[in-house]
């Protein structure tokens, strides 16, 4: 993994009675990334790492670690995943809520479509040539749908939701279209904070904020940003 480490000013602080504000901080490149992909964002307290993927030429995949500095711009090398980064993912990814009111499940299911109204034969002759197997995997909450895709890829814990602070008793999720809601623990009250095309949602320790990647250029650039949440957003009504 490729991590990436700057610190957030307290300028990005929201106030009680702010709308929903959403602040650029960095844009990531595949050379950035060494040529792999994005695939995670932690927090450090008050710092944000962000990890990516780089694939070896054996398939197996390789860990590093990068600084980007708060008013700068050159990218420092690490040798390790800081210890409260990692505890704050084995948090945020965990399938049961901090206060366990929540339980995450995930499933997939596989099924071949049919297409037109010829005979049976013809119409999977047909599916074959679309594509064949389509793969449909959910993230749910209770009963309520976090997140659904048809494209193959099954979600990993924690890639498209993330738990709010315990006392908030919250989860923020990204659904199959990209994007950014909020729920109350159990599944209740869900409620959109933004459109777009977001990913790897992360809850603020201070519950204050909702760090997020945007991609951008078919996924060859993602823009990282800070949601700004109003406290009528991180309560239930």
């Amino acid at each position: 993994m490729l991590t990436l480490l700057f610190i957030l000013t307290s300028a990005l602080m929201p106030a009680a009675d702010q709308a929903v504000e959403k602040h650029l901080i960095v844009s990531i490149t595949a050379p950035d990334l060494e040529g792999g992909i994005l695939s995670e964002i932690t927090w450090d307290n008050g710092a944000l790492l962000l990890q990516g993927v780089v694939a070896n030429p054996d398939g197996s995949l390789s860990g590093r670690y990068v600084i980007v500095p708060a008013k700068g711009t050159t990218l420092v090398k690490l040798k390790e995943q800081t210890p409260p980064s990692i505890e704050y993912w084995n948090r945020k990814s965990n399938r049961s809520s901090p206060t366990g009111l929540g339980e995450i499940t995930l499933a997939s299911d596989a099924k071949m479509p049919m297409y037109g109204i010829a005979g049976l034969q013809q119409r999977m002759a047909d599916a074959v040539d679309m594509g064949g197997m389509r793969t449909r995997s959910t993230v749910r909450l209770g009963r309520l749908l976090l997140h659904e895709r048809t494209d193959g890829r099954e979600p990993y814990d924690g890639e498209v939701w993330s738990w709010s602070p315990a006392e908030l008793n919250r989860i923020a999720y990204v659904d199959g279209k990209g994007g950014l809601w909020i729920a109350s623990a159990d599944g209740r009250d869900a409620r959109r904070v933004l459109k777009g095309d977001f990913t790897l949602p992360a809850w603020s320790d201070d519950g204050r904020s909702i760090a997020v990647a945007e991609r951008k250029e078919g996924g060859r650039r993602w823009d990282i940003s800070i949601v700004l949440l109003p406290d009528s957003f991180r309560t239930v009504r």
